[in-house]
C-alpha cells in the first residue's frame, strides 16, 4: 500500500473542490456521506483548498464541520491543502507574507480539528523563486504546523530547484511521471 509522510493511503485519493467550488454546492449531509464513503472504500488521501470556494466558505470550512461531527476520522485522513493565492483571487502570490497568511488561514479554518498534513501553493508565482517558497514552508514543517510540502503544477526543473534533502516534500499533479 502506498504511503505519504509515513501514513498508508489508498491507491485513489479524493478531491473536495466540487463540494464548495460550485454555484449550487451539495448539502453538508450529502458531502459528509460522500466523505464517509471515501474512507470506507479506502480513499483516505484528500485534497482541499483555500481556493475551493470563497473566502467565506471553502472546502476548509466544510472539513472543519465534518471533523467536528466525525472527530474519529481526522487521524484516518491524510490531508493536502492548496493555498498561496491572493486572498479571494485566483492569482498566485508567492511572497513570504502571503504564503504565511495562507498557511495561517488554513490552520485557523481547520481550528485544530485536523492536522494540515501537506500544504502546497496552488500555483508557482514567477515573481518569487520556488526556493523562497520552500524555505518559508520548511519553517512551518520544522515548527510542526504542517507535516510536509507539496508542489502543484510545476515542471521538472522547478522540482530540481525546490529539492532540499528533507523527507517532507511531496510532488502532486502537474509533474512529469518521471518525477512523481
Amino acid at each position: 500500500m502506498p504511503s505519504i509522510l509515513g501514513k498508508e493511503v489508498g491507491s485513489i485519493g479524493y478531491g473536495t473542490m466540487r463540494m464548495t467550488w460550485n454555484t449550487q454546492p451539495p448539502s453538508e449531509e450529502v458531502c459528509f456521506e460522500t466523505l464517509n464513503t471515501t474512507l470506507e472504500l479506502g480513499a483516505n488521501f484528500w485534497n482541499a483548498g483555500e481556493l475551493y470556494g470563497t473566502a467565506d466558505y471553502n472546502s476548509l470550512h466544510l472539513l472543519n464541520k465534518y471533523f467536528t461531527k466525525y472527530p474519529e476520522n481526522a487521524d484516518k485522513v491524510v490531508l493536502s491543502v492548496k493555498g498561496g493565492l491572493k486572498k479571494g483571487e485566483l492569482a498566485a502570490d508567492g511572497s513570504e507574507k502571503n504564503i504565511r497568511r495562507s498557511v495561517d488561514e488554513c490552520l485557523r479554518l481547520l481550528d485544530g480539528k485536523k492536522k494540515l498534513d501537506i500544504f502546497e501553493c496552488a500555483r508557482q508565482d514567477p515573481a518569487f523563486p520556488v526556493e523562497n517558497t520552500i524555505k518559508v514552508l520548511a519553517e512551518y514543517v520544522k515548527e510542526g504546523k504542517i507535516g510536509g510540502i507539496g508542489l502543484s503544477e510545476v515542471d521538472a526543473e522547478t522540482i530540481r530547484r525546490a529539492y532540499v534533502p528533507l523527507d517532507f516534500i511531496v510532488v502532486t499533479k502537474g509533474a512529469p511521471d518521471c518525477c512523481r
